[in-house]
C-alpha cells in the first residue's frame, strides 16, 4: 500500500502518512490524514489507506475509545 503523498505546493513526493499530525479513521482501512510538508511547511490533507504498520495502533485506539471499527457488528 502506498504510504506517501505529494505536496501540492513544492511538489515533494516523499511525504509519509505515517508521520501524520492527525488522522481521522473513516473505516478500518481508510483514513483522512493531516500532515505538514517537511520541505515547505504546507499543511496537507490526504485521504488514503491505512498502512499495515499503523493498523494495530488504530485498532488499539478504537478499542480504548470504544469507537467501533467493527467491534459492534452483529450486535443489537
Amino acid at each position: 500500500m502506498k504510504a506517501t503523498v505529494k505536496c501540492p505546493t513544492c511538489q515533494a513526493t516523499d511525504l509519509d502518512v505515517r508521520a501524520y499530525d492527525s488522522m481521522m479513521v473513516l473505516r478500518s482501512d481508510l483514513a483522512l490524514y493531516a500532515l505538514t510538508c517537511p520541505h515547505c511547511a504546507t499543511r496537507i490533507s490526504s485521504l488514503g489507506g491505512i498502512p499495515a504498520v499503523l493498523r494495530e495502533e488504530v485498532m488499539f485506539a478504537a478499542i480504548e475509545l470504544g469507537a467501533g471499527m467493527g467491534a459492534h457488528e452483529g450486535t443489537s
